[in-house]
């Protein structure tokens, strides 16, 4: 955990950044361009502006996720922003308490292949190695038969094995279906650069490989899964700065001010051919 902080400093992710992206839903052409400021303190804020008109903001602060379209409200907004502020801590223990807020549990590091990679699988005790038991000094001290006597013995002196049933499954790493939505920070054992970060909702984010924006090394893409969607959310990563953001700047005030009206159409080149603007659900057209 402490060379993981080590390999975000020397990054420059440790302080506030702001990435220039641009959208699109799996492979197809652009959606929108987006402004995204991430602060190592657990928060940050989205702006995207679809070609059309539209402006969708979300802020995000620790786990709280929200958003508004075009300084409404929104009940339920997309999970767009996701937390990069994993990708900032400087210290072991900044480190820990960030994956904390997401329910990550940073005692448990394990191993997984990770596309052409290995990477260590943080907080997922199913991946972690078993700790070996130590011996007791007696070991037929404790040790008892369903029916509460002492265990039996052969001729030789050994102990009969007796079927526990499934007691012998109890522990904390057979507690937990395989199957079980937890929250992971992926890190690859090559760099320690952070390639992966799982919800417990379910929603995940995979990392492109690390570019460098001068003194700022960040992914030059990330993309985000969501269950039941048959494509993913892709941002691409034009420009990316360190910045000053003051604690104002993920206010709510900025999530539902009314949006500044985009240059009329001929005070600067667009982009050649029509543009649509963000749907409410950018994958709509994945549906049959």
């Amino acid at each position: 955990m402490k060379a993981i902080a080590g390999v975000n400093r020397a990054s420059g992710r440790t302080t506030a950044m702001q990435l220039e992206l641009t959208m699109r839903i799996g492979d197809r052409d652009r959606v929108a361009k987006g402004e995204l400021i991430s602060h190592p303190s657990g928060l940050a804020r989205l702006e995207l502006r679809g070609f059309g008109g539209r402006i969708d903001r979300y802020l995000l602060s620790g786990a709280e996720l929200l958003g508004a379209k075009d300084g409404e409200s929104l009940e339920r907004p997309q999970p767009m922003l996701q937390p990069l502020f994993l990708l900032q801590p400087s210290s072991e223990e900044t480190l820990r308490a960030a994956l904390e807020t997401f329910g990550v549990e940073s005692q448990w590091i394990g191993l997984a292949p990770c596309g052409d990679l290995d990477c260590f699988v943080i907080g997922d005790p199913r991946l972690a190695p078993a700790e070996p038991e130590p011996l007791p000094e007696d070991p037929l001290a404790g040790f008892e038969t369903a029916s509460g006597g002492p265990p039996p013995i052969d001729a030789v002196g050994r102990v009969v094995e007796v079927d526990a049933g499934e007691e012998r499954l109890a522990g904390p790493r057979l507690a937990m279906p395989g199957t079980a939505r937890i929250p992971r920070l992926w890190v690859d054992t090559q760099d320690l650069q952070v390639r992966r970060i799982d919800r417990a909702n379910g929603v995940f984010v995979i990392f492109g490989p690390v570019t460098a924006f001068e003194r700022l090394m960040v992914p030059a893409w990330f993309e985000i899964y969501e269950p039941g969607k048959p494509s993913p959310i892709r941002f691409e990563v034009d420009r990316a700065v360190q910045v000053n953001a003051p604690p104002t700047a993920f206010s709510r005030r900025w999530l539902l001010a009314p949006p500044v009206p985009a240059p009329s159409p001929g005070a600067a080149s667009g982009p050649v051919g029509p543009d649509p603007s963000i749907p409410e659900d950018p994958r709509a057209a994945d549906r049959p």
